[in-house]
C-alpha cells in the first residue's frame, strides 16, 4: 500500500549503507581493493600479522637477553658472527628453492623453527642456564645461540614471505594491496609486543616473563603457516599469478629456472638493477646498525637492572609498532599511490638524515630513541613495502634467490660492517654521526637511481631477468 514500508527494507538498508561505507573506507585507505584481490590481501595481512607478531617481541628479548647475559659491548661481535653462519644457511636455502615449491618451503622451515623455538624457551627457564642467572659474561653461549636464532629466523622466513607475495603480485596491484599487507604486519608487531610490555611491566618478573613471552612468539610460527594453507585453498587459481605470469603469456616466453648453490649470487652481482637493491639494504643496515649502537649504549649506561633493559627496550619496541601502524593504515598506500615508488625510496633516508642531525646537536638518550624511531617505524611501514616492490618486475630466479643472498647473508654482512665501524668508533658521536650522514647522501642517489629504471621496466612491460 501507498507509504507501507517493505518487511525487508529496514533489515536491508542498514546492511546496504554498512557495506557502502566499508567499501568507501577501504578505497580511501587502499584504493580500489575489492573482491578476489582484497580477500588475497586479507589473508596474506593475516599471515604478516603472525609473522610480524612473533618477531618483535623476539627481537626485543635477543636484545635484552644478551646485553645481561654477554653484555652490551659484545653487540658488534655477534652480528659479524651472523655473517659466517647465514653462508650455509643461504647455500641450503638456494638448493632447497630448486627441489620444493614455496608453499612446502614456508612450512618446512617454520616447522624447523617451532622446534627449536622450543628448545630455546626450555633453556631460558633454566635456573642456571637461562635469565635467572644475573652473571654477565662473554662466555655465555645462550645469549649468543638465541640472537642468531632469532636473526636467522626473521631473515629467513621473511624473505620466503615476501618473495611468495612478490610472486602473486602485479606492480599496480601493488600500490593497494602492500598498504594492507604492512598494516596487518604492524598490527600484529603493535598488539604482541604490547603484550610482551604488559608482561615485562614488572621488572621483578623478569626471570618467568622473558621465557612465557618467547613461548608466545614460537607458537607463532605455527599461524604463518595455518594462513600460507588458507590462501592456496581460498584463492583460485588466478588469484595467485604475478607479474612474471603475465609477461610471459604476453611474450609467449619462459624464464628458464637455474639451479645451483651460487645462482642467486650470480644474478646479483651481473644485474645493476639487483645489485642495486643490495646497496639500498647496505645503506640501510649500517645506518640502523650504527645508530641502534649509540642507542644500547646509552640505555645500558641508564638502567643499571637488567629488568628496567628489558621493560626499556619492550617500551621503545611498543612506540615503534605504534608509528609504524598508524602509518600503515593512513599512509603507506596512500604514499605508493601518490607519489609512486622512487618518491618513497627517495623520502625514507632523507627523513632519518634530518633526524640524525638533530641527534648530533643534542645528543641524549631520547633523541636517540627518537632517530631509531623513524628509522623503524618508517622503514617497517614506508620503506620495507617500496623495496619488495622493486622485486615484482624480476624473475623468480631474483625473487627467491638473489633475494635470499641480498636479505639474509647480504643483510647480515651489512650490519657486519656497521658493527665494524660501531668497534671503530666507539662512542666517539662526531664520528659516528659524520660517517652516517656520508651514507646517507650515497644512499638517497642510489634510490633515485634504481627508483627510476623501477618506473621505466614496469611501463615498458619488461621483466628484469
Amino acid at each position: 500500500m501507498p507509504g507501507q514500508v517493505a518487511p525487508g527494507f529496514l533489515f536491508f538498508t542498514p546492511l546496504t549503507m554498512q557495506k557502502v561505507m566499508a567499501n568507501k573506507i577501504i578505497q580511501a585507505l587502499w584504493g580500489n581493493l575489492h573482491g578476489e584481490e582484497l580477500k588475497k590481501y586479507a589473508i596474506l595481512a593475516l599471515g604478516f600479522f603472525f609473522l610480524i607478531g612473533s618477531w618483535w617481541p623476539l627481537k626485543t628479548l635477543k636484545d635484552s637477553i644478551f646485553i645481561n647475559t654477554v653484555g652490551p659491548h659484545y653487540l658488534p661481535y655477534v652480528k659479524i658472527l651472523s655473517v659466517s653462519l647465514f653462508f650455509p644457511i643461504v647455500l641450503l636455502y638456494s638448493r632447497l628453492v630448486d627441489m620444493y615449491n614455496k608453499e612446502k618451503l614456508i612450512y618446512f622451515f617454520l616447522g624447523v623453527y617451532t622446534v627449536l623455538g622450543l628448545v630455546f624457551v626450555y633453556f631460558l627457564h633454566h635456573p642456571s642456564i637461562g635469565v635467572a642467572n644475573a652473571v654477565t659474561d662473554p662466555k655465555r653461549l645462550l645469549g649468543w645461540a638465541f640472537y642468531v636464532f632469532c636473526e636467522s629466523y626473521i631473515d629467513l622466513i621473511m624473505t620466503l614471505y615476501w618473495s611468495f607475495v612478490n610472486d602473486i603480485t602485479t606492480p599496480e596491484s601493488a600500490k593497494k594491496g602492500y598498504g594492507l599487507i604492512i598494516f596487518g604486519s604492524q598490527l600484529g608487531g603493535f598488539l604482541f609486543t604490547l603484550l610482551g610490555t604488559l608482561l615485562s611491566h614488572d621488572a621483578s618478573q623478569y626471570t618467568s616473563s622473558v621465557p612465557l613471552i618467547a613461548f608466545i612468539s614460537v607458537l607463532m610460527f605455527i599461524m604463518i603457516a595455518g594462513t600460507v594453507w588458507l590462501l592456496t585453498r581460498v584463492l583460485r587459481t588466478s588469484g595467485l599469478k604475478g607479474y612474471e605470469d603475465h609477461v610471459q603469456a604476453t611474450e609467449q616466453k619462459q624464464t628458464p629456472a637455474a639451479v645451483g648453490f651460487f645462482d642467486g649470487l650470480k644474478f646479483l652481482v651481473t644485474h645493476p638493477y639487483v645489485m642495486g637493491i643490495f646497496g639500498l639494504v647496505f645503506f640501510q643496515e649500517v645506518v640502523s646498525t650504527v645508530m641502534g649502537f649509540q642507542m644500547s649504549l646509552l640505555a645500558k649506561s641508564t638502567y643499571i637492572e637488567p629488568g628496567l633493559v628489558n621493560k626499556f627496550l619492550f617500551d621503545y619496541g611498543l612506540a615503534v609498532q605504534g608509528i609504524s601502524c598508524v602509518f600503515a593504515l593512513i599512509g603507506t598506500s596512500v604514499f605508493h599511490r601518490w607519489f609512486g615508488i622512487r618518491t618513497s625510496l627517495i623520502a625514507y633516508p632523507f627523513s632519518i638524515g634530518l633526524f640524525i642531525i638533530w641527534y648530533l646537536l643534542s645528543p641524549t638518550l631520547w633523541t636517540i630513541v627518537y632517530v631509531m624511531l623513524i628509522a623503524k617505524a618508517l622503514g617497517y611501514a614506508l620503506n620495507q613495502p617500496t623495496k619488495e616492490a622493486l622485486y615484482i618486475p624480476t624473475s623468480r630466479n631474483i625473487k627467491y634467490k638473489s633475494k635470499a643472498w641480498i636479505e639474509m647473508f647480504g643483510k647480515r654482512f651489512s650490519k657486519a660492517s656497521g658493527s665494524v665501524v660501531n668497534g671503530m668508533v666507539g662512542q666517539a658521536l662526531t664520528l659516528a654521526g659524520g660517517f652516517t650522514i656520508g651514507l646517507i647522501a650515497l644512499w638517497i642517489g642510489l634510490a633515485a637511481v634504481i627508483g627510476k629504471i623501477f618506473n621505466k621496466t614496469v611501463e615498458e612491460n619488461k621483466l628484469i631477468d
